[in-house]
């Protein structure tokens, strides 16, 4: 399937504790589209303070999921503004298409059940002197692999990688975003911790340039 995902920063007149609230008004807009327009999922993430590391900063993450890229681009042209939702000014988008390397029985259970998950996500940039669809296909084929072998108690219940579609011009904020997925608290801050422990600084080899982790609380609005 298809993804639009945004990246949002929390407004400084926007007190840190209403933003959650507000930030998921103004995601689940994206369900007034008309028929043929609305996305076929979307789903409002929030980041968790005190787990989430250093990075580009994000307080919101939208997702919209969509059959194909024209239905993509019929939502994106009824939204009328590149940024989504959101203020355009505060927002970083990737679309893209979404790929499940592993729990696809999960993730189907998950998106039936509905409510909220916890994720471990990544958003990276590529390597220079990687072209896009070069950095795509070697990044697949890194599957799940850091410099240090992820144990399996903390490899989680799924593992998708989001590829951005190719563009005329120009770069997506990001080149490559993956999410893990968790049912709960502690299987999170286990991940978290060996990651901390393991990979203590920004990944930076010959496939990612800089990369970044979030950890997220999921809800789903429709789908």
């Amino acid at each position: 399937m298809i993804k639009r995902i945004t990246f949002v920063t929390r407004s400084g007149d926007v007190p840190a504790g209403r933003f959650p609230a507000a930030w998921r008004d103004a995601a689940a807009g994206a369900l007034d589209a008309p028929d043929g327009v609305r996305p076929v999922r979307a789903a409002v993430c929030t980041t968790l303070p005190g787990l989430t590391g250093p990075g580009p900063g994000h307080d919101g993450i939208g997702i919209e999921w969509f059959a194909d890229v024209r239905h993509l681009e019929r939502f994106e042209t009824w939204l009328g503004t590149p940024g989504g939702p959101a203020d355009p000014a505060a927002s970083a988008v990737v679309a893209a298409e979404e790929s499940v390397m592993r729990g696809a029985g999960w993730l189907d259970r998950r998106w039936r059940a509905g409510g909220e998950r916890l994720k471990h996500m990544a958003v990276a940039v590529r390597a220079e002197g990687l072209a896009p669809a070069e950095f795509s296909e070697r990044w697949r084929g890194h599957a799940g692999r850091t410099r240090a072998a992820i144990p399996d108690r903390v490899r989680g219940l799924a593992y998708v990688q989001n590829h951005p579609l190719p563009r005329a011009a120009g770069d997506w904020a990001y080149d490559a975003v993956n999410e893990v997925y968790f049912d709960d608290e502690a299987g999170l801050r286990a991940r978290i911790a060996w990651f901390r422990e393991n990979l203590p600084g920004p990944v930076r080899d010959d496939l990612f340039r800089a990369s970044w982790f979030l950890a997220v609380r999921e809800e789903v609005l429709a789908g």
